[in-house]
C-alpha cells in the first residue's frame, strides 16, 4: 500500500504572525523559515496522530484486490472517496461506481468496502483518491491542535541547530506529546 498527498492544505494551522509573537521575535525575521517549521509541525502531529487536520487529497495504491474487500484507510476523517479505480490485466482502468464501494466513517482506522460486481475483473490493483481534513479552515480546528503547532514549531526554532550537532528529534517534546494525545487514533474523532 502507497499513500501520496496529490494536494496539501491551502493554509496552515497557524500564521507565522501567532508563532512570530509566541517565539517574540520582531516583525519580518525569518519569515521562510517560520512558514517551513509550521508546515512542519503540522506534518509531524498529523503523522503522530493519523490525522489530517486541514483538507488534503490523498492517492493510495494496492498493488492486489483485498480478499476481504476492506481497505484501511490511514488519513482520517474522511471527508470524501473521490475516485475508485482497479486495472484489469491488460492495463485498461476500470472505474468503480458509487455503487460498489462503502465508506466506513465508524471503524478506527476508517475503512472502505468494495463489493466487486460480476463485470469488473481486476488484475493489477486498486487505486482511491480521498479527501480528508478534520476542518475546513484553521480557526475550526480544536485550540489544543493548534497549540501543539505552536509549541512544535518553537521547539524546532529553538533546536534548529542540534540537526548540524547530530541530534535528531526522536519524540515528541512531552507538552506537544500531552496536547495530541487525545487525538491519537484510538477512538472517535
Amino acid at each position: 500500500m502507497v499513500l501520496r498527498l496529490i494536494t496539501p492544505p491551502v493554509s496552515e494551522p497557524v500564521t507565522t504572525a501567532l508563532l512570530r509573537d509566541f517565539l517574540r521575535l520582531p516583525l519580518g525575521q525569518e519569515e521562510d523559515l517560520l512558514e517551513r517549521l509550521i508546515c512542519t509541525a503540522r506534518e509531524v502531529i498529523e503523522q503522530h496522530c493519523n490525522l489530517v487536520m486541514l483538507p488534503q487529497c490523498w492517492h493510495l495504491q494496492l498493488a492486489n484486490w483485498p480478499q476481504s474487500g476492506r481497505i484501511a484507510l490511514y488519513k482520517a476523517p474522511v471527508i470524501s472517496i473521490d475516485k475508485v479505480q482497479g486495472f484489469a490485466a491488460d492495463g485498461s482502468e476500470v472505474l468503480f461506481s458509487k455503487d460498489d464501494w462503502r465508506l466506513d466513517t465508524e471503524s478506527r482506522p476508517q475503512r472502505v468496502y468494495l463489493r466487486r460486481p460480476p463485470y469488473i475483473t481486476i488484475a493489477r490493483g486498486l487505486e482511491i483518491e480521498l479527501t480528508a481534513g478534520l476542518a475546513s479552515e484553521p480557526s475550526g480546528l480544536p485550540e489544543t491542535l493548534r497549540h501543539a503547532c505552536v509549541i512544535l514549531a518553537a521547539h524546532l526554532y529553538d533546536n534548529r541547530n542540534s540537526a548540524e550537532a547530530g541530534g535528531l528529534m526522536s519524540s515528541l517534546p512531552d507538552m506537544v506529546a500531552q496536547l495530541v494525545a487525545p487525538w491519537l487514533r484510538r477512538g472517535r474523532l
